[in-house]
């Protein structure tokens, strides 16, 4: 059996690499598909089943083993190296980052609460419950144009309030 194998695997082991190269363009992996080939052959000569056709059947089996290749995620996005890897933020928050944000929003909150009914109600229309403008002047029987500049003067006060915190505005 071992005979039969290496008398084979030296007769088509160039078609075989040939067949995975013209499939992927790759050396490396095309010795890698070329060695897969030929351990499936092993094992169909250890399981005592007989393959007729060893040429077709081999490279039959590693053009298969090519096109599962060159669809993985693998083949198409890589790998990198470690290092880019460590650079990659992580999906969670840090926690000093996570009481810094919950400060910073009960800050707001009470610097909101500041603010007079009318402009935190408009404010609230507008960009908690994301009414267009036409929308809030319906509600409050006003005319667009008066919801606009009620808008932007409730923004200017409220960015009075928020620059002692460390907003910025311009």
């Amino acid at each position: 059996m071992q005979e039969q194998f290496l008398k084979i695997y030296s007769i088509h082991r160039n078609e075989v690499w040939l067949a995975a190269y013209s499939r992927c363009f790759n050396f490396d992996v095309a010795n890698d598909l070329t060695q897969e080939a030929f351990l499936r052959y092993w094992r169909e000569l250890t399981l005592g089943n007989v393959v007729t056709y060893e040429r077709s059947w081999l490279c039959k089996v590693v053009r298969n083993l090519a096109e599962d290749y060159c669809k993985s995620s693998f083949y198409k996005y890589g790998t990198m190296a470690p290092e880019v890897f460590e650079k990659i933020d992580s999906h969670t928050a840090l926690p000093e980052f996570v009481y810094e944000q919950a400060e910073l929003f009960c800050k707001v909150n009470r610097t909101v609460g500041e603010l007079n009914s009318k402009d935190r109600q408009i404010l609230e229309m507008r960009y908690t419950q994301d009414y267009r403008i036409v929308e809030i002047a319906k509600q409050l029987g006003l005319k667009s144009a008066a919801v606009k500049m009620r808008l932007f003067r409730a923004r200017t006060r409220l960015a009075q309030f928020l620059r002692p915190l460390g907003f910025g505005f311009n």
